[in-house]
């Protein structure tokens, strides 16, 4: 049977156990040669035997002569004067254990063994003479009975293991053959089972490792694999290294890796900790190396001199300025190119005052904690970016901190209680991110905030009336949350407040009158809320207001006389309830650029707000003015969009407008207006949208309005089976489904 351990081992067949391994540990694919491999295992147990049977057949003839001498003595045949007969030539050849003997056929031996039994050629045996008749048997004659019986017996022995041992011969070799040409079937076959599967490995590994072949890749170990002991330099330097970064050092392709690998064999400087260059030396040139390479230097920054020379240089390290002391003091990049993260390895730079990475919408990840460390940083400015995470609490360890920007990114979080240990916090800009919760206004009374900017989060809850324990406070911004409640009326107690803006956020209940107290104010919006009451008049007190929107709300009543705002350039009261007249004292407000009243129910004529020479845009849609459009219009030159649509004016349309030469947007439609369309509109070449549907207008839209360029929006009456205007450039002809 084959032993695979002899096959896998180089082994042969010498040694081996002749007891016939057991059944059960054989494999289940060499079942099927079960008969076979035992006929063959029965063939070499019968070659063993053979063996043994020559060792005891070279026995048996030595013992076979010992006896015959034996006979002899006792018979005296065969010698002459006493002396023993001598052996034979073949007696020796067999005493020689048979080693010269040629080879016999069959029949050869056959005959030599009659021959033997009748005595006549061996030259062993020996004619016995016949005894006497009437002699009694002695014990002599006994004796000799016994040794022929034993002669008989080995002459037979001998006669059999010459007839059997040719056949036994040819038998043992055929099984030798027979086991080697299983050891060669099942050797080959296990060999080409065992390229089968490397190169199927080999294949789907392949596969699997698509462009990554050569990560893949099995490299055996070569000199630059065994790890190279470190110079007292590099050692010196890593001590150094391994204080600032606390992962990173090991793993090739990391920024640290690479910082750590440019100062120990390319940079130009070949620093060495020494008394003379301090630890605080390397850790900052490290430092600097590490936020290199984990923002891309090498590929994406649009400057290319750093890792040359000194940081300090200013012919070198773009972005970097430094103190007297050669420590960086300031680090400022604006759309550079910059990407990936920050590393918290900037914290190492204790001297750094001014942080400023804005612009690079490609600079992800987190913000370092380990900011936190720069106990004289300043100024942080890391805005515009793609910043992820919320604000580290290490930040807050800051305390230096007071300037903060963290404006457009994807940040997250609330603002914690701890930012009251920022005390000397003035700026906080979080804009267009995803903070979220309520404001800590007790402890931002702490600081010395002078800037709050958190427009566009997710901030709600109602505004804490500690605001007004923020009397430095002097921008204020909380438009696009979900702030709830009244605004709180001690708010007014901020007499420092410039500006504030509580835009698109669900307060309720009246404008509070005490916002009346904060005289340098210049803008108030309160624009898309659900403010209700009438807009108080306190309010034209704030002579250095530019500002005042408070559209889209609730309001009601009528529009105080503010001709005290005399620094007013935006009035922004559209979408209310106010009622009665656009009231004349408008017409003193000289520095007024736009003015919003539309949907509102405005009634009357107007003809009194012609003094705001600077008007540039004036919006009166959607109420119930009524008479003709006064011509005093025309007297606003700077005027570039004029809103009139969707009221009762009537007449026909001024022939003066067409002096409007920086008119941009008219829109006269759904109103009563008659007559012709004024030829002078022609001169209206800035014009880009013109409306004049659903009104009583004939004639024809003059050919001048047609050849205005920018012209791309023209609606009029030409549409139905009896159009009353004429227009060959129309957009849009009424009546018609495309008009609403």
């Amino acid at each position: 049977m084959v032993r695979w351990s002899s096959f896998v081992y180089g082994g042969d067949d010498k040694g081996r156990s002749s007891r016939r391994p057991s059944q059960k540990n054989l494999s289940p694919f060499l079942e099927e040669e079960e008969d076979s491999d035992s006929r063959e295992m029965e063939s070499w147990e019968h070659s063993q035997d053979d063996h043994d049977d020559e060792d005891s057949l070279n026995s048996d003839e030595d013992e076979l002569c010992s006896i015959e001498s034996s006979v002899s003595s006792l018979t005296g045949a065969g010698s002459k004067k006493g002396k023993p007969r001598r052996p034979s030539p073949r007696k020796k050849e067999l005493r020689k254990g048979r080693s010269k003997k040629p080879a016999m056929s069959a029949s050869e031996e056959k005959v030599e063994m009659q021959d033997i039994e009748r005595g006549a050629k061996d030259p062993l045996v020996v004619p016995f003479p016949a005894a006497p008749e009437a002699e009694p048997r002695t014990e002599r004659s006994s004796k000799f009975a016994g040794v022929s019986e034993r002669l008989k017996t080995m002459k037979s022995k001998l006669s059999f293991k010459s007839e059997t041992e040719p056949n036994e011969l040819k038998r043992s070799q055929a099984a030798r053959n027979s086991q080697r040409r299983v050891y060669y079937f099942w050797g080959t076959l296990a060999l080409v089972v065992f390229i089968a599967i490397i190169a199927g490995s080999v294949v789907i590994a392949q596969r699997r490792g698509g462009s990554n072949d050569e990560a893949n890749e099995i490299i055996p170990p070569t000199a630059d694999d065994v790890q190279i002991p470190m110079t007292n330099r590099e050692q010196a330097l890593m001590d150094v290294f391994e204080t600032v970064s606390a992962v990173g050092l090991e793993d090739e392709g990391s920024p640290q890796f690479k910082a750590k690998e440019w100062m120990f064999h390319e940079d130009l400087l070949k620093l060495t900790p020494s008394a003379t260059v301090p630890a605080q030396r390397i850790a900052q040139r490290y430092a600097l190396a590490v936020f290199y390479f984990s923002t891309n230097g090498t590929e994406t920054w649009s400057t290319h001199n750093w890792l040359k020379g000194d940081e300090c240089s200013n012919m070198y390290w773009t972005g970097i300025s430094c103190n007297e002391d050669n420590e960086v003091r300031a680090l400022a990049f604006d759309n550079a190119g910059i990407e990936g993260t920050i590393p918290e390895e900037l914290g190492t730079l204790t001297m750094l005052e001014n942080l400023v990475l804005k612009n690079h919408p490609r600079l992800g990840g987190k913000i370092p904690a380990g900011l936190g460390e720069l106990t004289v940083l300043g100024q942080l400015g890391l805005y515009n970016n793609a910043l992820t995470g919320g604000i580290p609490n290490e930040l807050y360890s800051a305390t230096h901190l007071n300037y903060i920007n963290l404006q457009n990114n994807q940040l997250q979080g609330g603002l914690i209680l701890r930012i009251e240990k920022l005390r000397n916090l003035e700026r906080l800009i979080l804009f267009n991110n995803n903070f979220s919760g309520g404001l800590p206004m007790r402890q931002l009374a702490r600081t010395g905030i002078r800037f709050l900017g958190l427009s566009n989060n997710n901030f709600a809850g109602s505004l804490p009336e500690q605001i007004s324990n923020l009397p430095l406070l002097e921008y204020l911004y909380l438009d696009g949350n979900a702030f709830t409640g009244v605004i709180p009326p001690n708010m007014g107690r901020l007499t420092n407040l410039v500006s504030f803006n509580f835009d698109h956020n669900t307060f309720t209940g009246p404008i509070p009158t005490e916002l009346g107290s904060m005289k340098r104010l210049e803008y108030a919006s309160v624009q898309q809320n659900s403010l209700s009451g009438e807009i108080p008049t306190e309010i034209a007190s704030l002579g250095k207001l530019r500002t005042l929107n408070f559209g889209i709300n609730a309001l009601t009543g009528k529009v105080p006389d503010l001709s005290n705002l005399s620094s007013l350039k935006h009035l922004h009261l559209h979408q209310n309830e106010l009622t009665g007249e656009i009231p004349g004292s408008l017409s003193q407000l000289l520095n007024l650029e736009v003015l919003f009243l539309s949907s509102n129910n405005f009634e009357g004529e107007f003809d009194q707000i012609f003094g705001a020479a600077n008007l540039k845009g004036l919006y009166l849609s959607d109420n119930r003015l009524g008479g003709t459009i006064p011509a005093g219009l025309c007297e606003l030159d700077a005027l570039r969009a004029l809103f009139l649509d969707t009221n009762l004016f009537s007449g026909p349309i001024p022939e003066c407008i067409g002096t409007l030469t920086d008119l941009r947007q008219l829109f006269l439609f759904s109103n009563k207006l008659t007559g012709a369309v004024p030829n002078s509109m022609g001169e209206l070449r800035k014009l880009t949208g013109f409306g004049i549907e659903n009104n009583n207008l004939g004639g024809h839209v003059p050919e001048g309005i047609c050849t205005i360029g920018s012209l791309n929006d023209v609606w009029a009456d030409c549409g139905g089976q009896v159009p009353n205007i004429l227009c060959s450039c129309c957009s849009t002809c009424c009546p018609s489904e495309n008009c609403s």
